[in-house]
């Protein structure tokens, strides 16, 4: 009898432990359980991941490097490890401005959703998921109630930039933050097929609960740009709308905060998340969701943009991976290399289409603080705008490209971020003496506050043909390789997002010799006498510019930057071009 007992024992204890061990299977959040107003904390998120770990086969914990303040950074890998050669990766990140973190609750519930909903964990052999739970982990960490003025819920949140006070949504080119440069290195050991970046927006009130962002502009393959505007968007419009979750393209208003001045669609800066995946023809979905709404509607429509992204890639898995394929190979293409390159994009404002627009009813107001006007929404009173769409994205600025760029040695820190980026380089070998292209920066100045830690200097540029000295251990940047978009804009003279205009080059700006007045007074007589043009240029300043007229220095100074003693290097760029084959060859290591 005591035989029996202990059996019925053993066997109620194993069906036991096996239900709730099911039970787990199907993990519940504290937002679950907390009103749907909430969002984990660091601990929380980090506690989860190794829970889902050790729930499903499925499901690797990983981290891929330390914020500043020296916490792990997470992510998980979800994948079935069929082997399947035609297999993508869907990358998903949330929490890269910890008070926007819908995507950490969104993204535990889709992949929740993946890993037991019969019909959805088989399309993991289609696609493979890696999500991020929290980019900006020390932002997290920083959780309180008065992170996010503007928005509705969650009861506390993250901060918006890292412990060293960085936006790492501005940082995807110069990589300053630890955390930018590991999240680099996970992203170039991958190289994902698709992303999505989950934000929450600022602005106005309207109906749509998520707006999103998918740059398919003159940036992106003109194939994969196509898929992205006539395949993709109207399956995720359409299936969106049919589950209750109205979307529309990011909104900005022509006139900030104006309504009625109409919609502006623009291209987003590689600085951006969904802005540099395009450099090498991968789109990237900014979310967007709707700061004034309750934040489960925001958690609900994020979960539901990313299952049907899921859902769509692994049913045109094929097809997708070949159109990639493709552009890969026409990015290192003589075609693509022999054609203009678009350096900068803008929005025409000479073409517009009318549009309608879900918003709500608003009355203009008068501040009793500023004297100035405010629009006050009325969240029940749903309206439809007849409003002009500004969307005609055309190219500003295009440039052909050289067949390399060679950055000077001394310039260590531009080289390493190359190599981060995953850009190859070649050291040169031997002192060489070759023939390129330089550019000397003329009308150079600054603004009066840092922006992302950097002093961005304005510049016109001229370029000049010259012959230099390549020292030994130079980086030679061959332009025809994979990277061949990210490495242009970050070496190109002409670029927004260079290394140059953020700032790695500034001393290059600074005048280290100066002359005395006593030896320039009558050198000034001496050149004036000889050139009268150089006179008539300098009574001209003197004659325009108060505030030269007014410094003696100034003028004296001007003086000594046209005498042969000047700092010939003074405002040229270190970087420069080669556009010359047998040049080019002169610096290749010898064999």
């Amino acid at each position: 009898m005591k035989i029996k007992k202990i059996i019925l024992l053993v066997i109620a204890i194993q069906w036991l432990s096996t239900n709730l061990f099911a039970q787990d299977k199907f993990f519940n959040i504290p937002y679950e359980s907390m009103d749907y107003n909430v969002t984990m904390t660091y601990d929380e998120v980090i506690q989860y991941c190794h829970l889902v770990d050790s729930l499903f086969d499925e499901v690797q914990y990983f981290t891929f490097g330390k914020s500043a303040q020296g916490s792990d950074l997470p992510y998980l890998l979800i994948d079935n490890r069929t082997q399947n050669n035609n297999k993508l990766t869907l990358w998903i990140q949330a929490g890269i401005h910890p008070g926007e973190p819908e995507g950490v609750e969104a993204g535990f519930l889709f992949i929740r959703d993946v890993l037991t909903y019969p019909t959805l964990k088989p399309l993991l052999d289609k696609v493979r998921i890696v999500f991020i739970p929290s980019f900006n982990v020390d932002g997290l960490k920083r959780f309180g109630r008065y992170n996010r003025i503007n928005q509705n819920g969650p009861e506390q949140m993250g901060w918006r930039t890292t412990a060293q006070n960085l936006n790492l949504n501005r940082d995807f080119m110069k990589a300053d933050a630890p955390e930018m440069q590991a999240w680099l290195n996970l992203y170039n050991s991958i190289n994902p097929d698709f992303m999505i970046d989950c934000h929450t927006t600022d602005g106005a009130d309207y109906v749509y609960p998520l707006t999103y962002g998918l740059d398919a502009f003159q940036t992106l393959d003109a194939g994969i740009a196509s898929w992205c505007t006539e395949n993709y968007i109207p399956f995720a419009t359409n299936q969106m709308d049919k589950a209750g979750f109205p979307i529309y393209p990011y909104v900005a208003f022509r006139q900030w905060h104006n309504p009625k001045s109409g919609l502006l669609m623009y291209a987003s800066r590689p600085m951006l998340s969904h802005g540099y995946t395009l450099l090498t023809d991968r789109p990237c979905l900014l979310i967007e969701t709707h700061m004034l709404k309750p934040y489960k509607i925001r958690v609900d429509a994020t979960q539901r943009m990313l299952l049907f992204t899921f859902q769509y890639l692994a049913e045109n898995a094929e097809s997708y991976l070949a159109m990639l394929a493709k552009a890969d190979r026409k990015r290192v293409s003589d075609d693509f290399i022999g054609k203009p390159f678009p350096i900068s994009l803008t929005t025409s404002m000479n073409d517009s289409v009318l549009v309608e627009f879900n918003g709500m009813k608003y009355d203009t107001i008068k501040s009793k603080t500023t004297g100035g006007i405010y629009y006050k929404y009325d969240n029940t009173k749903p309206e439809i705008w007849q409003i002009q769409l500004f969307n005609k994205i055309v190219v500003d600025d295009s440039i052909d490209l050289p067949i390399a760029y060679v950055v000077p040695v001394e310039w260590g820190i531009v080289i390493d971020r190359l190599q981060l980026h995953g850009i190859s380089i070649i050291r040169t070998t031997d002192n060489q003496e070759v023939k390129c292209t330089a550019s000397r920066l003329s009308d150079v100045s600054f603004p009066k506050m840092s922006y992302e830690g950097c002093f961005r200097p304005n510049f016109a540029i001229s370029e000049f043909d010259t012959t230099m000295v390549i020292p030994r251990s130079s980086a030679l940047v061959a332009v025809k390789q994979s990277k061949i978009k990210v490495l242009v804009w970050l070496l190109d003279a002409h670029s927004e997002d260079s290394f140059l205009k953020w700032g790695f080059f500034n001393a290059i700006f600074e005048q280290k010799e100066y002359g005395e007045m006593y030896v320039l007074e009558p050198l000034a007589d001496e050149m004036f006498k000889n050139d009268k043009a150089l006179k008539a240029e300098f009574e001209t300043i003197k004659k325009n510019d108060p505030e030269f007229a007014a410094s003696q220095w100034a003028q004296m100074n001007w003086i000594y930057n046209h005498t042969a003693w000047r700092d010939q290097k003074m405002n040229v760029y270190p970087v420069v071009k080669i556009t010359d084959r047998n040049e080019y060859l002169k610096l290749l290591p010898s064999k």
